[in-house]
């Protein structure tokens, strides 16, 4: 059985060799050494055998080779939109990443330019302008990016152009376009990402910021989901019951970095059955938050199921390297 994690880079469809796959620790990595690094072969592949642990994966072009200088145009980038990224032994994963040239904010079709304080500027697909696309201002990377943000600016339109009225201050900026519609919820196959690769931009007083972002398509659902056989480095487990305490059919457990289980899990288990029980290998032990639901994605729908494990405030569970946790029941209720 294979191990490890695959990463295949492309531009503009076709594979793109000599790119810099980077595995960060931080999300925005400032100044950060790598964990580790490769560069992608002829066909656009580059493969890893990363210790366990959460990382966040980078790819970068530069023709001249040179990525110790500031990004230019005509260089290339991708912060990949699943970020974070789970290593564990035992199991293989791969990854498709496509990369946009980085440009500098060239004049936008709007007639007049904001007056005020803030960010403007357009979102890009292959050079061409994005429709629908949301950029959210962060003032710094606790959240790795994951929620909506400081501040975020109404859809672009056909032109593009985005505006945001902000403090003065350092942002960093995320550009996100959501195939199904809307601000919130989990990023999934066909939706658009962009990490602004100049980040963070300095908002001075009195003055907009003009930036171009380019955004990329993610071809995948990247929630790390593993099947019910797999060993990991610790597990939790337990059934999903109604209030009546009877089983639940065709819920989820999830783990969650965050107490009000927002945003995309960090681990989850398959679909319960008849029995109602779940199971969730966790291959990097930590706290997290757990719940479970029915559906995935944005706010749980009329008719779906939902709940959170009620053993304490913060609805978490804490495990350990060789932990297995039993006997975790989690009640759901029908959403109305």
């Amino acid at each position: 059985m294979r191990q490890g994690i695959d990463v295949h880079v492309t531009h503009r469809e076709s594979p793109l060799s000599g790119a810099r796959v980077e595995w960060r620790r931080s999300p925005a990595g400032d100044g950060e050494v790598s964990a580790a690094a490769g560069v992608t072969d002829g066909d656009g592949n580059a493969a890893f055998d990363l210790p366990a642990g959460q990382y966040f994966l980078v790819v970068q072009w530069r023709g001249d080779g040179d990525y110790g200088r500031p990004i230019a145009p005509g260089d290339r980038f991708a912060y990949f939109g699943g970020n974070p990224v789970f290593a564990a032994q035992g199991i293989f994963r791969e990854y498709f990443i496509s990369v946009e040239e980085f440009a500098v904010a060239g004049p936008t079709p709007a007639a007049v330019t904001p007056k005020g304080t803030g960010v403007y500027g357009r979102v890009l697909a292959d050079s061409s302008p994005v429709a629908g696309a949301h950029v959210s201002a962060y003032p710094g990377i606790a959240t790795a990016f994951r929620e909506i943000g400081f501040a975020a600016s109404a859809p672009t339109g056909v032109d593009g152009v985005f505006m945001l009225d902000l403090p003065p201050g350092k942002y960093y900026l995320v550009a996100r376009k959501r195939a199904g519609g809307g601000v919130a919820g989990p990023l999934r196959k066909g939706d658009r990402y962009g990490y602004y690769a100049a980040n963070p931009v300095t908002v001075a007083a009195g003055d907009f910021t003009r930036v171009t972002i380019p955004v990329t398509l993610l071809k995948l659902r990247n929630t790390p989901s593993y099947s019910a056989g797999y060993v990991a480095a610790s597990s939790i487990e337990g059934r999903i019951i109604g209030r009546d305490g009877k089983p639940r059919k065709g819920v989820y457990a999830a783990l969650y970095d965050n107490p009000d289980l927002l945003n995309r899990p960090v681990f989850l288990s398959e679909v319960t059955g008849e029995d109602g029980r779940y199971r969730i290998p966790v291959p990097v032990p930590g706290t997290y938050s757990l719940g479970a639901r029915s559906g995935y994605g944005g706010s749980p729908a009329p008719g779906s199921f939902y709940g959170r494990f009620e053993g304490n405030p913060g609805h978490s569970v804490t495990l350990k390297e060789g932990d297995r946790l039993t006997g975790i029941d989690i009640v759901v209720a029908e959403v109305y």
